[in-house]
């Protein structure tokens, strides 16, 4: 086993002291395997006072959130996507998510943000770039290499946040209002670029506190450069580039700097998209991805701007406050 550098080692450290922030991670279960459940999971966070945003297609995870910050010991956020799986596109949808973020009776701090994600495996986008609502490549087993099937009956129906025509979907204002009100986050999901540029200002408009641009080199999104600049004049719009759309979608780690070179790096965060059985653990996980964006990173910028991507970026867009140094 080939074992890590000084470099490396130093890399690591500056992460784990400076506060990890993984704004997107799956967890279990779930109609595809995960990596981890809540447990699993704040076992391996535990000893790196990480905060991450639990992710799952299928059902809210802010209950899963509030229990491990409660029982576990850890910083875990929640979130819920609007799939189907919710009832899609409605406010409804946000309110579950707020129900089960609640804070127990017996703390005093304040009920932390959430995520709510706009559709991913029932967007029009993904639908029509897929052609089926879950990635085989995304339940691949870790030692046999095998994928799973997952039953379907008839064509997928997609959830609209804009309509054929190019309308706003009518329940689309009741639920921006929805996520304003509970003080949440929203990100994109996998809507197309065309869907996000309308999204945004009406997003902004109706008082959302922040906005994260989900994974914008995924096939089914496809943001130009150009347009992240254009949606990033407002401070509170943050580009979110994952790991995962290198390891499975072989995105080159070149297309994220070269992205960020164009972008600047005040408004971008560096999140995983993990918690795939075969992809790599936490936090082996983002120590990979910090070195592969390291070994590219241009030398005029300094290492302390590398740093911040994982940690102090991210803890912004999801307006945290700093931890303790």
């Amino acid at each position: 086993m080939t074992r890590p550098t000084r470099r490396a080692i130093n890399l690591a450290e500056r992460l784990q002291t400076a506060g990890i922030v993984d704004t997107h991670f799956h967890v279990g279960p779930e109609l595809v395997p995960r990596r981890y459940d809540v447990a699993d999971l704040a076992e391996a966070a535990r000893a790196w006072n990480a905060t991450l945003v639990l992710k799952n297609h299928t059902y809210p995870t802010t209950p899963l959130a509030a229990h491990a910050r409660r029982h576990a010991g850890v910083t875990f956020l929640g979130g819920t996507v609007l799939n189907r799986f919710v009832g899609g596109l409605s406010a409804d949808a946000v309110a579950s998510a707020v129900s089960g973020n609640r804070t127990h009776p017996s703390e005093t701090a304040d009920e932390p943000p959430f995520v709510v994600w706009m559709p991913t495996v029932h967007a029009a986008a993904h639908l029509d770039a897929l052609g089926f609502a879950f990635d085989k490549r995304w339940g691949g087993c870790s030692a046999c290499n095998a994928q799973v099937e997952i039953e379907s009956e008839g064509p997928e129906v997609p959830v609209r946040v804009f309509l054929p025509d190019g309308t706003p979907n009518p329940e689309l204002p009741a639920v921006l209002e929805a996520i304003a009100q509970a003080g949440a986050r929203l990100a994109t999901g996998h809507l197309s670029a065309e869907e996000i540029m309308r999204l945004v200002p009406m997003a902004l408009e109706a008082g959302v506190p922040a906005v994260l641009l989900t994974h914008p080199h995924y096939p089914a999104v496809n943001l130009s450069d150009e347009q992240l600049i254009q949606l990033i004049r407002d401070e509170r719009v943050f580009i979110e580039h994952c790991y995962a759309i290198h390891t499975i979608e072989e995105v080159p780690t070149e297309r994220f700097v070269a992205s960020i070179e164009a972008t600047g790096t005040e408004q971008v965060v560096l999140s995983t998209d993990f918690g795939q059985v075969s992809s790599a653990p936490f936090p082996e996980c983002t120590l990979r991805f910090a070195e592969a964006i390291e070994a590219l990173w241009p030398a005029r910028w300094c290492e302390e701007r590398l740093i911040t991507l994982f940690t102090d970026n991210p803890r912004r867009a999801l307006g945290l406050s700093a931890p303790p140094r």
